[in-house]
């Protein structure tokens, strides 16, 4: 029964956050006065995509440039996840780590996406590393403050049991910072998800032939604004989804361990 409430409420989260979408959509066409050469309707995207003649190749040029960007953006969300992973648990055990990681990551986050896109471009090469860079570095700091955090929300009278039954600083660590840490570790991931999606569409702007922001750019060139609408739409589905996917992983994970999951 828990597992079946943990599984429901992220299911009607999504189909909520998918009516209140197509209704935004809707409404600011119809309020914005969108000329009509540019825009579409939900109902136009899905017919380009699913009934006209041309469909099934119409599906085929938009998942094709979403499967790289996914690819992307997950690299990037694993590196800049298990990076900020290591330096919080870094800071936590040697203070003296976060005064020198800090700073930097600080710097580098305040820093325009769109302006450290062609300086990774010029120091990784144009390709592939390039947006994994890109969405590692969007991941890297609101995960490491949100997981730092969570480490450091453990009473020290938390950490006094484990020291007096003989236990050391990983021992504290692995036994009740880490645990204790489960709700800002995947408070890190639902953010990093969209995060790491934006890094890499930005990107692609500059690199990555076959990705949805190089095929956003070629589409806008030619006029084929049925296939810069479908991109953006499937592109925004595949965030939300995978959003979900990490908040159901939550509410399981946080059940399982006793958390509240809410």
């Amino acid at each position: 029964m828990t597992a079946l409430k943990a599984v429901g409420r992220p299911l009607f989260n999504l189909l909520f956050v998918l009516v209140c979408l197509v209704i935004a959509w809707q409404v600011l066409l119809n309020v914005g006065g969108v000329n009509e050469l540019v825009a579409r309707t939900p109902e136009q995207v899905l017919s380009w995509l699913f009934s006209d003649d041309s469909a099934s190749e119409n599906r085929s040029s938009v998942l094709h440039p979403l499967w790289q960007t996914l690819i992307d953006a997950g690299i990037g969300f694993a590196a800049g996840l298990l990076a900020a992973t290591a330096v919080a648990t870094a800071t936590y055990l040697w203070k003296g780590v976060e005064a020198a990681t800090m700073p930097v990551a600080m710097i580098v986050r305040t820093v325009p996406l769109v302006a450290l896109a062609p300086i990774i471009t010029l120091v990784v090469g144009n390709g592939f590393w390039t947006v994994a860079a890109m969405s590692g570095i969007v991941v890297f700091f609101p995960a490491l403050v949100t997981i730092s955090f969570g480490l450091r929300s453990v009473t020290q009278q938390m950490v006094d049991v484990v020291h007096v039954y003989g236990g050391s600083e990983s021992a504290v660590l692995r036994r009740v910072a880490f645990p204790h840490a489960l709700p800002s570790f995947f408070a890190a991931i639902r953010i990093s998800v969209p995060g790491a999606v934006t890094g890499a569409l930005i990107a692609e702007f500059y690199t990555t032939p076959d990705s949805v922001g190089k095929a956003v750019n070629q589409a806008l060139a030619l006029y084929q604004y049925d296939t810069v609408w479908a991109l953006l739409v499937v592109t925004t589905l595949a965030s939300i989804l995978l959003y979900m996917v990490a908040q159901l992983l939550e509410r399981l994970v946080l059940t399982r361990y006793g958390h509240v999951a809410g």
